[in-house]
């Protein structure tokens, strides 16, 4: 059951720009807000471990990371 609603929960990130009009960095925060919701779902025990592994960066960094990298 677990794994099911995972893969729900991925399948609707990346479906995410395709059903809506945003911008890149709209998109972006979306997708990191929602990881942040789904780790605060998590067993007690788990949601400081879920929220270390989100993506915290600013669009703006991430950006300017992503295009130092090309």
């Amino acid at each position: 059951m677990r794994t099911h609603s995972r893969c729900i929960f991925l399948g609707l990130i990346l479906a995410l720009p395709a059903l809506t009009a945003c911008t890149t960095a709209a998109w972006y925060e979306s997708v990191r807000q929602s990881a942040e919701d789904h780790c605060r779902k998590q067993a007690p025990g788990a949601v400081n471990d879920c929220l270390s592994r989100v993506n915290k960066t600013r669009y703006d960094t991430y950006e300017q990371e992503r295009a130092s990298q090309k």
